[in-house]
């Protein structure tokens, strides 16, 4: 999904209409956020089935790495990478990672200084699913290599997803509670 993805902001579709001037009619808006509250309720269902799969599939497949193990062969063997979202390894687009948070729910902040756009947000995936479900599963330190313990498996699948897709070029530095804001860096080359 490579093109115009617009500014650097973390503001969803609704709030974006709603702040335009002229205003947009009524009725337009009225169909957007319905739209956009079905969407939600989609995505939050693909979410909690995603953390279900990843508890099935690590309690049968048991071991010390069982979630570790189960987390590389989802990034492995998925059919659509990150680099069709995104783009690949250091050309990484942060209007496109602004473009991705959005459409996953997230909301807070974009800064950039130099090569360097940092996203602090409240994430509208695995953050959410864990502030509405705080008895999530979760990882102990050293099961999931370059991920703390006591954060959600969900957190884990998204942190090793990224690291193995750009290395340090995009970073994640989870929240350490569900009520924290996660922190995203993105360093495009120069």
């Amino acid at each position: 999904m490579t093109g115009d993805t617009g500014e650097l902001h973390l503001r969803q579709l609704p709030d974006q209409l709603r702040a335009l001037d002229p205003p947009v009619d009524p009725r337009v808006l009225e169909l957007v956020d319905a739209e956009h509250a079905r969407w939600r309720g989609l995505h939050d269902r693909l979410v909690a089935l995603i953390v279900q799969l990843i508890d099935v599939a690590t309690d049968a497949t048991g071991g010390e790495h069982a979630v570790n193990d189960v987390i590389t062969r989802l990034i492995g063997e998925t059919t659509v990478g990150i680099d069709d979202l995104v783009g690949s390894g250091v050309s990484v687009d942060p209007a496109e990672i602004a473009a991705l948070l959005r459409a996953h729910g997230s909301v807070g902040t974009v800064s950039s200084v130099g090569p360097t756009t940092t996203f602090r947000h409240a994430c509208g995936s695995g953050g959410h699913y864990w502030r509405d479900n705080p008895d999530v599963a979760m990882v102990a330190d050293g099961e999931v290599p370059g991920v703390p313990g006591d954060h959600p498996r969900y957190c884990a699948r998204c942190i090793r997803s990224i690291a193995s897709h750009a290395g340090d070029a995009w970073t994640v530095t989870p929240p350490d509670a569900a009520e924290d804001l996660c922190t995203w860096q993105v360093t495009v080359s120069q």
